[in-house]
């Protein structure tokens, strides 16, 4: 009886082994397929730019290649169209599957195309605007068609998308609401301390996809060597994402009405712990050299985090700050002034009023340092929104002339900031 049960269990197993066994490969199959690269078809790569992220680059996978010659890499033998609209091709080279350029043709089977790109050019973006969220989200088809005479049809199937500034950024598990992601100095394993740089994103880049956060504004620039150079040790970067936006106290912007008297952010705590969190785990990071910042709904929130967490942050940088001065108290300003402070804002802002915000609370912070632009201009001259004003963080363009004619640069200036 025991024998012949043994030997049906057995059976039963090596049944459900095999069921499980199988299943799996199928899943896997399934996966790489996915996956894997459709013959004659576009892969988009994605660019962070000052005015947001822009589809500059296909990589076109195409069965015709073996029929080019070199007279046919001309950038005006290419046609390129997208949501409808024409997109001008800058220049065309064969390359690999990221994009890499080679030489011939014989090497692999891609073509890449650069494309021209302009703030306006909605169909340029592979963002949408959300508008009953208030949210950036991706849009979910990204219908180009393009054409050459010597394909067979044009190619009109989509494969893939990536952004290479993103991936020097890793997502990070927070145990609550909210997201984050951080950026990590390739010297951060020399036995060094290294200063933390902490992003608050603005309005719309809220949700639970940090990509939205880092291609929203150009926050990408934080990892690249113009700012991380002010950081001879290399600087550790750390952005967190809220799931709505931080001015919300139980509901979204409910702290602006002024019957709520509590103007802290229902996320306070938690964006907090995460903040923390993170300095522990990464036991190469200064805890003496930690700045905060942001800019809109996240200069907001830098301080709010700076009236709550006392002597944490050695600075901070606002940017275009949406953290109302009539809610500073005597005694909020006497906290603030506790740490070094360098607020950046445009006087052409019209979504939070210099006058209302930045002004009155930078006169009663006589030490905070101060840059107020007239407007905004990227660094091609384009004029954007006067809201806009993190565009000169990010290309580097804050500084500040003392009284013995020094300039000095916000980066270098928050770098030489300590507790």
């Amino acid at each position: 009886m025991n024998t012949t049960s043994g030997i049906v269990i057995m059976a039963v197993m090596a049944i459900l082994f095999f069921i499980i066994s199988s299943w799996k490969k199928k899943m896997i199959r399934e996966t790489l397929e996915q996956f894997k690269e459709k013959a004659n078809s576009y892969t988009l790569v994605i660019e962070g730019c000052d005015w947001g992220p822009v589809i500059k680059k296909i990589i076109v996978n195409t069965d015709s290649i073996s029929n080019f010659k070199d007279n046919d890499m001309s950038p005006s033998m290419f046609s390129v169209t997208a949501e409808g609209k024409h997109r001008e091709v800058t220049e065309c080279y064969f390359c690999d599957l990221n994009g890499n350029q080679l030489e011939n043709s014989k090497e692999n089977d891609h073509i890449a195309l650069e494309l021209s790109v302009h703030p306006l050019h909605s169909e340029e973006s592979p963002f949408s605007w959300n508008e009953k969220a208030q949210l950036n989200e991706w849009k979910t088809e990204y219908p180009y068609i393009i054409s050459h005479p010597k394909f067979e049809n044009p190619i009109t199937v989509c494969n893939d998308m990536f952004c290479p500034q993103t991936t020097a950024f890793n997502d990070i598990k927070t145990f609550n609401r909210l997201s984050a992601c951080y950026y990590a100095p390739p010297t951060y394993d020399d036995g060094n301390k290294h200063p933390l740089i902490i992003w608050l994103h603005g309005a719309g880049e809220g949700g639970n996809d940090t990509e939205l956060v880092l291609l929203g504004n150009k926050v990408t620039a934080l990892a690249e060597d113009k700012i991380q150079a002010y950081f001879p040790e290399g600087a550790y970067v750390l952005c967190v994402q809220n799931p709505t936006v931080w001015m919300s106290h139980e509901t979204n912007y409910d702290i602006t009405k002024d019957e709520v008297l509590d103007k802290s952010s229902q996320y306070t705590e938690e964006c907090m712990h995460v903040i923390k969190e993170f300095v522990k785990k990464h036991k190469a990071i200064d805890p003496s050299r930690i700045y905060l910042g942001g800019c809109s709904n996240g200069g907001y929130m830098t301080i709010n985090l700076l009236l709550h967490y006392q002597n944490y942050f050695a600075a901070a940088y606002p940017i275009c700050e949406a953290y109302n001065d009539k809610w500073l108290s005597d005694e909020d300003i006497e906290t603030l002034k506790k740490t070094p402070l360098w607020f950046v804002a445009s006087e052409s802002d019209k979504t939070v009023i210099p006058e209302e915000h930045i002004i009155p609370t930078t006169k009663r912070l006589p030490n905070a340092k101060v840059s107020l632009f007239k407007d905004v201009h990227g660094e091609d001259g384009t004029e954007y929104n006067g809201h806009w004003s993190w565009i000169y963080l990010f290309n580097d363009k804050c500084s500040y002339t003392d009284s013995s004619n020094n300039k000095q640069s916000l980066w270098s200036w928050l770098a030489t900031q300590t507790l």
